[in-house]
């Protein structure tokens, strides 16, 4: 069983990373930074977003099926392996305490509530009202270029 559920850890890591990839990501490295990125280098910050948004709603899938470590993962996933990664534009774009409430949303929040098991519902409705503030942080970004 034990082995099971590490393979099935493994396949929703993956998954987490492949899913979001588009075509455009294929020519950069998804998850990479690339310096030398063409005009519109907004496109990488809103694709850090987009899986970020990704990544959150796959974790209240794992989170409903009962897998808190998977949901944690992903959860971290979205805020390292994304959200990090726009926290200084959103910062350039003179909007520190939007970056700021968004960082604590997802960095702390949204892992104390799966470490606390809180309720789906309370659960859902937080990664709601993350995704539309990630929502909000595409728009910012794209009017950056």
């Amino acid at each position: 069983m034990k082995k099971i559920n590490i393979n099935l850890r493994w396949t929703i890591l993956i998954a987490a990373i492949l899913i979001p990839a588009s075509f455009s990501d294929l020519n950069y490295g998804f998850g990479q930074e690339n310096e030398t990125a063409p005009a519109g280098e907004s496109n990488k910050y809103v694709n850090y977003l987009e899986s970020a948004r990704s990544l959150l709603n796959q974790t209240s899938v794992e989170y409903k099926n009962g897998n808190f470590t998977g949901a944690e993962e992903l959860a971290d996933m979205a805020y390292l392996d994304n959200f990090e990664h726009v926290e200084d534009i959103l910062e350039e774009k003179g909007s520190h305490s939007f970056m700021e409430d968004l960082e604590h949303m997802m960095r702390e929040d949204l892992r104390e509530l799966i470490k606390d098991k809180a309720d789906q519902t309370d659960l859902d409705m937080h990664i709601n009202a993350t995704d539309t503030k990630l929502a909000e942080a595409i728009d910012l970004v794209k009017s950056a270029e």
